[in-house]
């Protein structure tokens, strides 16, 4: 394959990958909007210490800001060591706060009133809408990247910061 098939192909991924996260982060902000918008339930107030997913979320949004921060740049032509290193920390750091977003979802809910269920049952939906773009963003950069993916992951598994799972 050419150079320049190489660097199309490569650049319809990342524009796909792009394109994958602005549809997580769109889930993202419609479930930061709805937790936030439940200040008259306990569990879920926006006090410090009372709302563990609320602050999942936003880790998400991060994530995704990161992820879309590190294409721009490559896409940019910006000469960036160790890109591919970063996209795949990024991504796989996004995987890891996913994680934590249905636990964290589930003591956020305990107990809530039943006039509440539509709400909740939509921020259910999107939380699988989040899960579902990221790891659709995984697949299309394990396709991008192929072998180097593992290879890559292996290195930066010693650097991330998991204390928090």
């Amino acid at each position: 394959m050419t150079n320049l098939l190489k660097e199309k192909q490569s650049e319809q991924y990342l524009a796909a990958i792009y394109t994958i996260i602005e549809k997580g982060m769109a889930a993202k902000e419609v479930v930061c909007s709805i937790t936030t918008g439940f200040r008259s339930i306990p569990s879920l107030r926006t006090n410090p210490g009372l709302n563990p997913y609320h602050a999942s979320v936003a880790d998400i949004g991060y994530g995704f800001d990161a992820v879309q921060g590190t294409i721009k740049r490559i896409q940019n032509g910006e000469k960036i060591p160790l890109a591919f290193e970063m996209l795949v920390f990024d991504l796989d750091t996004l995987r890891i706060s996913e994680k934590q977003l249905n636990p964290n979802f589930e003591l956020a809910i305990y107990g809530v009133a039943p006039e509440f269920n539509y709400l909740i049952n939509i921020s259910r939906y999107l939380n699988k809408q989040i899960g579902v773009a990221i790891f659709e963003a995984i697949y299309l950069s394990k396709k991008l990247l192929g072998d180097k993916w593992e290879e890559i992951h292996s290195r930066i598994q010693d650097i991330q910061a998991i204390p928090r799972l």
